[in-house]
Protein backbone atom coordinates (compact mmCIF):
# COMPACT_ATOMS: atom_id res chain seq x y z
CA UNK A 1 0.00 0.00 0.00
CA UNK A 2 1.07 3.62 -0.32
CA UNK A 3 0.21 6.83 1.44
CA UNK A 4 -1.93 9.49 -0.17
CA UNK A 5 -1.06 13.15 -0.62
CA UNK A 6 -2.84 15.73 1.50
CA UNK A 7 -5.06 17.95 -0.65
CA UNK A 8 -7.12 20.72 0.93
CA UNK A 9 -8.02 22.51 -2.30
CA UNK A 10 -11.72 21.76 -1.77
CA UNK A 11 -11.44 23.29 1.70
CA UNK A 12 -10.22 26.73 0.60
CA UNK A 13 -13.57 28.37 1.54
CA UNK A 14 -13.28 26.89 5.05
CA UNK A 15 -9.63 27.93 5.36
CA UNK A 16 -10.42 31.45 4.10
CA UNK A 17 -13.20 31.81 6.66
CA UNK A 18 -10.73 30.82 9.39
CA UNK A 19 -8.85 34.02 8.46
CA UNK A 20 -5.56 32.17 8.09
CA UNK A 21 -2.52 34.27 7.21
CA UNK A 22 -0.52 31.52 5.54
CA UNK A 23 -0.74 28.03 4.11
CA UNK A 24 2.20 25.62 4.08
CA UNK A 25 2.67 23.43 1.05
CA UNK A 26 4.98 20.48 1.60
CA UNK A 27 7.90 20.64 -0.76
CA UNK A 28 11.10 19.64 0.99
CA UNK A 29 11.46 16.38 -0.94
CA UNK A 30 9.62 17.49 -4.10
CA UNK A 31 10.93 18.68 -7.46
CA UNK A 32 10.65 22.27 -8.57
CA UNK A 33 8.20 21.00 -11.23
CA UNK A 34 5.92 19.63 -8.50
CA UNK A 35 6.21 22.81 -6.45
CA UNK A 36 5.58 25.10 -9.42
CA UNK A 37 2.41 23.19 -10.28
CA UNK A 38 0.99 22.92 -6.76
CA UNK A 39 1.86 26.44 -5.61
CA UNK A 40 0.46 27.93 -8.83
CA UNK A 41 -2.82 25.99 -8.52
CA UNK A 42 -3.31 26.93 -4.86
CA UNK A 43 -2.30 30.58 -5.41
CA UNK A 44 -4.78 30.92 -8.29
CA UNK A 45 -7.54 29.10 -6.39
CA UNK A 46 -7.10 31.26 -3.29
CA UNK A 47 -6.95 34.50 -5.26
CA UNK A 48 -10.03 33.53 -7.28
CA UNK A 49 -11.93 32.59 -4.13
CA UNK A 50 -11.27 35.99 -2.54
CA UNK A 51 -12.19 37.74 -5.81
CA UNK A 52 -15.46 35.89 -6.37
CA UNK A 53 -16.44 33.41 -3.62
CA UNK A 54 -19.97 32.97 -4.98
CA UNK A 55 -18.77 31.55 -8.31
CA UNK A 56 -15.60 29.80 -7.06
CA UNK A 57 -15.41 26.07 -7.87
CA UNK A 58 -12.56 23.82 -6.75
CA UNK A 59 -13.08 21.66 -9.84
CA UNK A 60 -11.46 24.45 -11.89
CA UNK A 61 -8.10 23.79 -10.17
CA UNK A 62 -8.05 20.04 -9.49
CA UNK A 63 -7.04 19.12 -13.06
CA UNK A 64 -3.80 21.00 -12.51
CA UNK A 65 -2.99 18.96 -9.41
CA UNK A 66 -3.80 15.78 -11.32
CA UNK A 67 -0.87 16.59 -13.62
CA UNK A 68 1.68 16.03 -10.84
CA UNK A 69 0.14 13.59 -8.41
CA UNK A 70 1.77 10.22 -8.10
CA UNK A 71 -0.52 8.98 -5.35
CA UNK A 72 -4.13 9.42 -4.43
CA UNK A 73 -5.38 12.64 -2.82
CA UNK A 74 -6.95 12.81 0.61
CA UNK A 75 -8.17 15.37 3.13
CA UNK A 76 -6.93 13.04 5.89
CA UNK A 77 -8.40 14.13 9.22
CA UNK A 78 -9.40 17.64 8.13
CA UNK A 79 -13.03 16.73 7.50
CA UNK A 80 -13.36 13.54 9.54
CA UNK A 81 -11.34 12.63 12.62
CA UNK A 82 -12.05 8.93 11.92
CA UNK A 83 -10.80 9.16 8.34
CA UNK A 84 -9.36 5.87 7.11
CA UNK A 85 -8.47 7.39 3.74
CA UNK A 86 -4.83 7.77 4.71
CA UNK A 87 -3.57 4.79 2.71
CA UNK A 88 -4.11 3.64 -0.83
CA UNK A 89 -4.49 -0.11 -0.52
CA UNK A 90 -4.83 -0.53 -4.28
CA UNK A 91 -1.14 0.21 -4.70
CA UNK A 92 1.05 2.97 -6.04
CA UNK A 93 -0.36 4.89 -8.97
CA UNK A 94 1.97 6.83 -11.18
CA UNK A 95 1.06 9.89 -13.23
CA UNK A 96 1.05 8.58 -16.77
CA UNK A 97 0.03 11.81 -18.51
CA UNK A 98 2.67 14.44 -17.67
CA UNK A 99 6.28 14.66 -16.61
CA UNK A 100 8.83 17.34 -15.85
CA UNK A 101 10.24 18.46 -19.19
CA UNK A 102 12.63 21.35 -18.58
CA UNK A 103 13.44 24.48 -16.61
CA UNK A 104 14.29 27.82 -18.26
CA UNK A 105 17.87 28.93 -17.68
CA UNK A 106 18.07 31.91 -20.05
CA UNK A 107 16.07 33.89 -22.61
CA UNK A 108 18.19 34.12 -25.78
CA UNK A 109 15.73 36.32 -27.70
CA UNK A 110 13.69 35.54 -30.83
CA UNK A 111 11.61 33.03 -28.81
CA UNK A 112 14.69 30.87 -28.19
CA UNK A 113 15.33 29.67 -24.65
CA UNK A 114 18.24 27.86 -23.07
CA UNK A 115 16.64 25.16 -20.89
CA UNK A 116 17.88 22.45 -18.55
CA UNK A 117 16.14 19.23 -19.52
CA UNK A 118 14.75 16.79 -16.98
CA UNK A 119 13.34 14.10 -19.30
CA UNK A 120 13.66 13.13 -22.93
CA UNK A 121 12.50 15.82 -25.39
CA UNK A 122 11.94 15.38 -29.12
CA UNK A 123 10.78 17.52 -32.00
CA UNK A 124 7.00 17.10 -32.14
CA UNK A 125 6.52 16.61 -28.37
CA UNK A 126 3.62 18.47 -26.78
CA UNK A 127 4.85 20.75 -24.00
CA UNK A 128 3.08 23.04 -21.55
CA UNK A 129 4.67 26.21 -20.18
CA UNK A 130 3.76 26.74 -16.54
CA UNK A 131 3.18 30.45 -16.02
CA UNK A 132 3.20 31.47 -12.33
CA UNK A 133 -0.26 32.51 -11.15
CA UNK A 134 -1.98 31.07 -14.22
CA UNK A 135 -3.36 27.54 -14.55
CA UNK A 136 -4.42 28.00 -18.17
CA UNK A 137 -2.40 25.58 -20.34
CA UNK A 138 0.16 27.30 -22.56
CA UNK A 139 0.76 24.36 -24.89
CA UNK A 140 3.00 24.09 -27.92
CA UNK A 141 4.73 21.42 -29.95
CA UNK A 142 8.50 21.41 -30.19
CA UNK A 143 9.30 22.59 -33.69
CA UNK A 144 12.96 23.46 -33.20
CA UNK A 145 15.51 21.96 -30.81
CA UNK A 146 19.23 22.83 -30.78
CA UNK A 147 22.32 21.48 -29.04
CA UNK A 148 23.27 24.20 -26.54
CA UNK A 149 27.01 23.88 -27.23
CA UNK A 150 27.22 23.42 -31.00
CA UNK A 151 23.94 25.21 -31.87
CA UNK A 152 23.27 22.40 -34.36
CA UNK A 153 19.67 21.40 -34.92
CA UNK A 154 18.77 18.10 -33.27
CA UNK A 155 15.68 15.89 -33.25
CA UNK A 156 15.82 14.50 -29.71
CA UNK A 157 17.74 14.84 -26.46
CA UNK A 158 17.99 12.63 -23.37
CA UNK A 159 18.99 14.01 -19.97
CA UNK A 160 21.80 11.51 -19.27
CA UNK A 161 23.64 13.82 -16.89
CA UNK A 162 22.50 16.44 -14.42
CA UNK A 163 22.52 19.90 -15.95
CA UNK A 164 22.10 18.74 -19.57
CA UNK A 165 20.72 21.64 -21.58
CA UNK A 166 19.36 22.49 -25.02
CA UNK A 167 17.98 25.48 -26.85
CA UNK A 168 14.30 25.33 -27.68
CA UNK A 169 11.98 27.60 -29.61
CA UNK A 170 8.88 28.50 -27.56
CA UNK A 171 5.97 30.65 -28.83
CA UNK A 172 5.43 32.21 -25.38
CA UNK A 173 7.39 34.72 -23.33
CA UNK A 174 9.08 33.00 -20.39
CA UNK A 175 11.27 34.08 -17.51
CA UNK A 176 14.22 32.30 -15.93
CA UNK A 177 13.12 29.33 -13.77
CA UNK A 178 9.81 28.84 -15.57
CA UNK A 179 8.97 25.14 -15.64
CA UNK A 180 7.94 23.30 -18.78
CA UNK A 181 6.11 19.99 -18.55
CA UNK A 182 5.93 17.33 -21.23
CA UNK A 183 2.75 15.49 -22.11
CA UNK A 184 3.56 11.78 -22.35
Amino acid sequence: FSSKDLCLLKQIPVLANMEMDSLKIEGRLKTDYYLATVVSAYRKAIDDYYTSPETWNCEDYLPELEKVKTRGLSEFYFTNSNNQDIHDYDGFSENLKYEYGAKVLENLGDNLYHVEIRNKLSVGDLLDVMVPGDITPHEFNIEELYDSKTRERIDTVNPGVKGKSVIIKVPYDMDVNYVIRRKK
